[in-house]
């Protein structure tokens, strides 16, 4: 399968109007294992189909991401860092979101990959971009821009790069957008802050912790049940919940939960399920003692 590829490759480069090529293109690569295609795509000029995703043709540009999610596959994700860097930037500021998912997919595979991770920490623009993603409407993209940074944070250097770095200011920058990108980031420090006690440790001391507790006693009753559900979820692990009762927090959200018991539920049940806030159903504690 590898030459037909390839020759769909310069067909492709060749035609001023490649549409009916990358779909040829799409159905060779669809019906190729992953493990065939990785003898397929080796040294293949892939560039071609990043290229082609640049244009305001949306059919265009949805065949290609079908190409490009399932042939990258299919490289080894220090490949991705070494070889593709400059289209992975560009993925990510692309005006599609379907476009920057995909990528946002593959930092995710570099960031959770040794030695693709060294090199993503010698980027910081690239990593500034993939912070900025969080603030993206779709939630698609946030969600895929979180998991691609926790898994950076799951060693030294990424916590360093994140925690100790103009990266933290960029997070927090990012933060003032809206209320909903705020709890997105808190999300992503909850996140980190669960892996270990050395990981809660370099989140505590970003003052992102502490900040996010601070909305625990704010005036709106939404945002705190909120953030309710973000310590909730920080207190599933050990370090986590001895954390928190070393800052007096266990006592302080079972005191809120007795006060805030059915008063308002049904309406902020309702909004939590409908509303903007980017998180899950409030917390169960909550809802158990509210029913």
């Amino acid at each position: 399968m590898a030459a037909p590829i390839e020759s769909l490759l310069n067909e492709i480069c060749e035609s001023e109007d490649p549409i009916e090529e990358l779909k040829s293109l799409r159905t060779a690569v669809l019906a190729t294992p992953v493990s065939g295609l990785r003898q397929a795509v080796s040294g293949a000029r892939l560039e071609i189909i990043f290229g082609l995703l640049n244009t305001n043709d949306k059919e265009q540009i949805e065949v290609c991401v079908e190409i490009l999610s399932r042939v990258l596959q299919a490289l080894e994700p220090n490949q991705l860092a070494q070889n593709y860097k400059t289209a992975l930037q560009s993925g990510l500021n692309h005006p599609n979101d379907s476009v920057k998912v995909l990528t946002l997919t593959q930092m995710g595979r570099v960031a959770g990959h040794a030695e693709g991770v060294s090199q993503m920490l010698n980027s910081g623009e690239i990593l500034c971009d993939v912070i900025e993603c969080i603030s993206v409407e779709r939630i698609a993209v946030a969600k895929e821009a979180i998991a691609a940074l926790s898994k950076l944070s799951n060693t030294k250097a990424g916590l360093d790069v994140l925690f100790q770095s103009d990266l933290l200011n960029k997070l927090k920058d990012v933060m003032l957008t809206s209320d909903i990108i705020r709890y997105r980031v808190y999300e992503l420090i909850v996140e980190v802050s669960t892996v270990s006690p050395v990981s809660l440790g370099y989140c505590a001391n970003s003052g992102l912790i502490s900040q996010m507790l601070e909305e625990l006693t704010g005036d709106d009753v939404l945002v705190r049940a909120t953030a309710i559900e973000m310590v909730t979820n920080l207190a599933q692990s050990q370090h986590g919940r001895q954390y928190l009762a070393q800052q007096g927090i266990m006592d302080k959200i079972s005191n809120m939960i007795i006060i805030f018991g059915a008063h308002n539920y049904l309406k902020l049940k309702t909004y939590l399920n409908e509303g903007p806030y980017y998180i899950n159903a409030v917390s169960s504690v909550i809802t158990e003692g509210a029913d």
